[in-house]
Order: structure tokens, then C-alpha cells, then sequence
């Protein structure tokens, strides 16, 4: 296959952002699904049981776009490190994996970061909603902090 078509059908996002408090309190955080319409611009809405295997009902609202309904399934949960939920399209069309991942760095602050995986053909057509993702996750990342920060300082 070619291989700059190759590279085209698969595209990935990686956006972080430093937070000043202990993985675990990020955890708690992106656990309480209730409380994401409250802080998250990005993913207002998350409902089922975070078990692998499970589905997942989440609504998603990249800027300038209308809000999106997703069942993802969930992958990998690994207590205060990482979750991977994702799912695909007639399995060989479209697959998105996308992982919320928590890094422990230097004076008790963590890296929290948003990687999603998009493969397949129809990639080749998704540039301006990936690139609106993006900037969604930048949204959400910057959210997360300012709320795990604010539970943080009301102990």
C-alpha cells in the first residue's frame, strides 16, 4: 500500500496537561461521571459501569460542531493510571481507541493525557473533526485541572 495513504488512514492525538495534585485524586475525578456535565465541555455526559466489557453511553461535544452520541466499549481500566474505551465502524472502515492516561512527575503533580487512535479509510475524510477532537481535548484537559485543583483547595 501506499505509504503516504497508509499514514493518512491512521492519524493520532496526544494532548496533556500537568495538574497539581496526586493521580488518585484525578481518578476520583474522572470517576464521579455525574459530575462531568458540571466541568467537562468536552465529554458533558458519561453513563454505564466502567468494567471491561462493558459499553459505555457518552456524548460528546467537539467546538462548533453538534453533540454526538457514542457507545464505546471499554478496553482496559487500571486503577489511577489508565482507562481505554473506543470502537469501530463495520470493523474494517473505522476504529477510534481513546485513553485517558495519569503520569505521577515531580512534587506530588501528574500529567494527565487524552490519546486517541483513528484508523482506517474513512480517516481519510475526518481531517476538520479530528482536528476539532483536538481542540476539544485541550478544552476538557484544561477543565479536568481546574477541577481537581478546586476539590483539591476546598479540603
Amino acid at each position: 500500500m501506499n505509504e503516504k495513504k497508509s499514514k493518512a488512514m491512521n492519524r493520532i492525538i496526544d494532548e496533556w496537561i500537568d495538574i497539581d495534585a496526586k493521580p488518585q485524586e484525578i481518578w476520583n475525578v474522572l470517576l464521579d461521571f455525574k459530575s462531568w456535565e458540571v466541568w467537562n465541555p468536552f465529554i458533558p455526559m458519561v453513563e454505564g459501569d466502567l468494567k471491561v466489557g462493558e459499553y459505555l453511553r457518552i456524548k460528546v461535544t467537539p467546538p462548533d460542531m453538534k453533540p454526538m452520541i457514542f457507545k464505546p466499549e471499554v478496553f482496559e481500566v487500571k486503577p489511577n493510571e489508565k482507562i481505554l474505551w473506543g470502537g469501530s465502524f463495520l470493523k474494517i472502515l473505522y476504529r477510534g481507541d481513546h485513553a485517558f492516561i495519569l503520569e505521577p512527575i515531580t512534587d506530588g503533580k501528574t500529567r494527565f493525557r487524552q490519546v486517541e487512535r483513528f484508523t482506517g479509510p474513512i480517516v481519510l475524510f475526518m481531517g476538520g473533526m479530528i482536528t476539532k477532537t483536538e481542540l476539544g481535548y485541550q478544552h476538557m484537559n484544561l477543565a479536568l485541572k481546574k477541577e481537581v485543583e478546586r476539590r483539591k483547595n476546598i479540603k
